[in-house]
């Protein structure tokens, strides 16, 4: 190689040349040597992007979401939650369970999915309201009547005197809720007792009963208002309904007791007829003897002038 330099004779200025070419050409390899690194590094494993549901504007707790409070956003799918939603229509309409600010992911923790899910208030139809009203053992099925079964409403009011009438205000309407208190202490019902037997008969009339709970039914705020009248009218009792039942609704829904009433005690008329007068009788006349005859007269006047004694049955 040296040899073969040798014979070239270079000149000094072709010499200058060659070195600038040599360094030209090394410093390309160099930059496409850098340049290759770099492309290799750009070119690594790209970040995932998946898009997610955020929040356009502070959303307070159990407000009913809607679409004009949402968007959606493209995020890099290692800092998404695992329960991130990433459709609106997942949640609009839905309430939120806690608050949520701006620019918040949304996730099912901070949503209801299901209504049920907030509570006891998530239990009541859309169209209704909450109402409980005060049974006991007779009046509320004797605590068969459970939450999710559907009952009759029935009102009984009166009493002996003045009559009893019974009346189905309400068919078909949910049991939400029974709420059981409990009963009087042991000692406290033997001592009872004698009393509870005094008031056996009003105990059957009015449904009082030792074990005292509140039933919660659900029903549009019309039907509710009607209820807690009719509780201050008389006494409410459930009536529980079967799974099928055969008849929906029953028209015959009123049923009265005459008051029992007697002679003593039978309500006199305020006014009373007046009687009519009747006419005063006539004083009674004294009967004229018919006239006696001639010969009966002389008859009378000769019995008149002599007397006649008897002794025994001898005439004297």
């Amino acid at each position: 190689m040296k040899k073969w330099l040798l014979e070239l004779k270079l000149t000094y200025k072709q010499w200058v040349a060659l070195a600038a070419l040599a360094s030209c050409l090394l410093g390309l390899l160099v930059y496409m040597s850098l340049s290759g690194t770099e492309s290799a590094v750009n070119e690594g494993p790209k970040t995932q992007m998946v898009k997610v549901v955020v929040a356009k504007q502070d959303i307070p707790e159990r407000t009913v979401i809607k679409d004009n409070m949402l968007k959606v956003v493209d995020m890099p799918a290692d800092v998404v939650p695992p329960e991130a939603i990433t459709d609106i229509s997942e949640v609009e309409g839905n309430p939120a369970s806690i608050a949520i600010r701006q620019g918040d992911i949304l996730t099912t923790k901070k949503i209801y999915t299901d209504v049920r899910m907030a509570g006891f208030t998530g239990m009541i139809p859309p169209n209704c309201r909450a109402v409980s009203v005060a049974i006991t053992d007779i009046t509320g099925v004797s605590g068969f009547a459970k939450p999710g079964d559907y009952v009759d409403v029935m009102v009984v009011s009166g009493s002996k005197d003045s009559g009893l009438r019974g009346e189905v205000i309400l068919q078909n309407v949910q049991l939400l809720a029974i709420n059981k208190k409990g009963g009087p202490a042991a000692e406290d019902t033997e001592k009872d007792s004698a009393d509870s037997k005094k008031n056996a008969e009003e105990t059957v009339i009015k449904g009082e009963s030792d074990q005292m709970a509140t039933a919660t039914l659900a029903l549009p705020l019309d039907e509710a208002l009607k209820v807690a009248t009719a509780s201050q009218k008389g006494t409410i009792y459930l009536v529980l309904r079967p799974v099928s039942p055969t008849d929906i609704f029953t028209v015959n829904t009123d049923y009265v007791i005459p008051a029992e009433r007697n002679a003593d005690t039978a309500p006199k008329a305020n006014n009373p007829a007046p009687v009519p007068a009747s006419a005063p009788a006539p004083a009674p006349t004294r009967a004229q003897a018919p006239a006696a005859s001639p010969q009966a007269a002389s008859q009378q006047a000769e019995q008149g002038s002599h007397m006649k004694i008897i002794r025994g049955t001898k005439n004297n």
